[in-house]
């Protein structure tokens, strides 16, 4: 039996999206002081459907306000999540430990928390995160190549759809580029979701070569004030 793909995305939210955090890196680095920035993103883990590969149509909105030149409060909103029932939030602070320097790299952490609540039971859940990257400015007009780690936590013992929580610590690692204006930021990330989770058994069809993980692909797009 085929199962469509309003089924396949009301399975992957709770497995994928709450589980693994399956969004681009919120921010990699600070916005100026006194500056904002709104933006979305669109993208998610590649998978079959019918013939094709494609990615799953996450969405998310991104909002950020730079404290100093070092300290950018974010927070995001997931659009594809509430159309399926699903209200969810996460809020960060980013700091800047050192920037781009030749070869050197800059490096910037971002502690993150997430809420979450569903329509169906109004079941609430809280996940703290962490997100480490490292960035290499390219070119006097700013655009940047970066990588890092992304790190979700769970506390509870039952997981997604009620199972036994068998893994506390679930990362993601992330590589992309930005391009950069004056105004506007267009980053193009992938991202390695989950890596040694076991993807099999499930009603998506993730299109990986091995049986862990999950390979995702998103594109962002940054307007600052």
């Amino acid at each position: 039996m085929k199962v469509d793909l309003s089924f396949r995305l009301l399975v992957l939210l709770p497995v994928v999206m709450f589980i693994a955090g399956c969004s681009p890196t919120t921010m990699v680095k600070p916005l100026n002081k006194g500056q904002w920035s709104a933006g979305g993103s669109f993208g998610g883990p590649l998978i079959g459907f019918g013939d094709a590969t494609i990615p799953v149509p996450f969405t998310t909105l991104t909002g950020g306000y730079g404290l100093d030149s070092n300290a950018t409060i974010t927070a995001r909103v997931y659009p594809t999540a509430a159309l399926f029932g699903v209200a969810q939030l996460d809020a960060g602070f980013l700091y800047q430990w050192r920037k781009s320097e030749k070869w050197k790299p800059g490096i910037s952490t971002l502690p993150q928390a997430m809420f979450m609540i569903d329509r169906w039971e109004g079941r609430a859940s809280f996940y703290p995160g962490i997100d480490i990257n490292a960035w290499w400015d390219v070119n006097e007009r700013g655009d940047f190549f970066y990588t890092g780690l992304s790190n979700w936590f769970e506390l509870r013992n039952e997981g997604a759809l009620g199972r036994d929580q068998q893994q506390r610590w679930i990362p993601a690692i992330n590589v992309g580029y930005s391009l950069v204006k004056s105004k506007w930021n267009t980053a193009f990330e992938l991202k390695y979701l989950s890596p040694g989770r076991s993807n099999e058994n499930l009603v998506v069809d993730y299109k990986m070569t091995g049986n862990t993980g999950a390979v995702a692909l998103f594109v962002s797009l940054t307007r600052k004030f």
